[in-house]
């Protein structure tokens, strides 16, 4: 239940069906011979038999337009009201679309045979430009690809080729190359999906003849957001609507349609990214811009009574690269250093992803902690408490806990806010 403040049926009526019932409500008053002034449906007092002031309530077929626009308006501002607003907020690549996808699968239609059929291009575009990128990162780097004939001929292939045999059997080869691999371990010095891995390890399924994509194949695609997507669920008989929205820069712009009335904004970072540059500004660090963007949004006048919960997101991948990677990271050229006060260093312990062990060194929790204090810190609010998640978007298990979590603090926040709890 939801508490609101009705509006005006007045309101809810054209302008000029309201001055028109004003007008006619007038013509009812009595005029100065003591009959009505037009008022029709009254019996004037000289006709036999008739009775005083009596008046008809027949409606004419535009005063009965008229109410039923009322009635039709004030329902619509009902449902309105009624709706569970959730905004997916987040700075580029952080995978708020894949958590709009999960949404999709755990509470919509999920994707139907032709769905799948359809972004099945979709994940050829990404497993051939994937490749295509570390080829010519390769080269930059300076870095020897032995596969010559690999690389020549999958360079010269459109990036919606189709993944025939051909194709396939390119980057198939390409991937065992010795420079690929190296070049691979340098990815954080230019710019790859997180899922290039996966489709690689997986060409011989994705170049078969009939190959259409699977669920996981499309929850692992990129394709960048433009714009706003909405889709709307119905949870526990409560209607949602979430919106996801570019997360690039020039995208932000946008997001100011998406700020009336929200319930809930659900912010995306991804906690694996402390390495790593955007992809419009190479010499910005994509974790410095997350917690900037997010100091903006949790700060802002229009979310001020809005609930605010951060999904620090790619936990897998966090977990697999600080194995690896420092948090805290030296200067290279132009690029300062980063997170210096860091001291838990890399995880030697080998437990989390890929494993099946949790990490019993410490740094992988201490890294979680260390990032998830850099966002909190920047809350100005003091009464305003922030939720938060550590999560793997593509893990399905994993996005419909947290958001049973997330979905009780909404639905509790809204009834504080409307005031039925305190």
């Amino acid at each position: 239940v939801v508490a609101r403040r009705e509006p005006s049926t007045a309101s809810l009526v054209p302008r000029g069906h309201r001055a028109r019932g004003a007008a006619e409500g007038a013509r009812g008053r009595p005029g100065p011979s003591g009959g009505a002034a037009g008022g029709r449906g009254c019996i004037p007092p000289s006709r036999p038999g008739g009775i005083m002031g009596l008046c008809g309530s027949s409606m004419t077929a535009e005063e009965k337009r008229s109410r039923e626009v009322e009635a039709k308006n004030k329902g619509d501002f009902e449902n309105e009201q009624n709706k569970i607003k959730l905004l997916l907020l987040g700075a580029g690549e952080s995978g708020k679309s894949t958590i709009f996808k999960q949404m999709k699968i755990l509470y919509g239609l999920g994707f139907t045979a032709e769905d799948q059929k359809q972004l099945t291009p979709v994940v050829y575009n990404n497993t051939i430009v994937s490749m295509k990128t570390l080829v010519q990162a390769a080269e930059e780097l300076e870095v020897e690809i032995k596969s010559d004939e690999a690389s020549k001929g999958l360079m010269e292939v459109s990036d919606d080729h189709e993944v025939d045999e051909a194709v396939g059997g390119w980057i198939k080869t390409l991937w065992a190359d010795v420079g690929i691999q190296e070049t691979y371990e340098q990815r954080a010095k230019f710019q790859l999906i997180d899922s290039a891995d996966y489709y690689f390890e997986n060409i011989d399924r994705i170049m078969a003849p009939d190959y259409i994509a699977t669920v996981t194949d499309i929850l692992k695609s990129r394709v960048r957001t433009s714009g706003i997507v909405e889709e709307k669920y119905k949870i526990d008989g409560v209607e949602f609507v979430m919106y996801d929205v570019g997360g690039q820069r020039n995208e932000r712009k946008k997001w100011i349609h998406c700020f009336d009335d929200v319930t809930a904004v659900i912010f995306v970072a991804a906690i694996s990214e402390y390495d790593q540059m955007l992809y419009e500004d190479n010499r910005q660090n994509r974790m410095d811009e997350a917690i900037s963007l997010f100091d903006e949004i949790c700060n802002s006048r229009w979310f001020e009574d809005t609930s605010m919960i951060l999904f620090l997101n790619k936990k897998d991948l966090f977990e697999k690269k600080i194995k690896k990677v420092s948090i805290s990271q030296p200067a290279v050229g132009e690029v300062p250093a980063r997170f210096e006060d860091f001291e838990g260093g890399v995880c030697t312990c080998g437990g989390g992803y890929p494993s099946d062990f949790e990490c019993t060194c410490g740094v992988q929790d201490m890294g979680k902690q260390y990032l998830l204090d850099k966002f909190l810190e920047k809350n100005l609010n003091d009464s305003k408490e922030i939720y938060y998640h550590i999560t793997c978007a593509t893990d399905t298990g994993n996005i419909k806990h947290v958001f049973d979590a997330c979905k009780d603090i909404i639905l509790k926040n809204n009834l504080k806010g409307s005031g039925f709890m305190e």
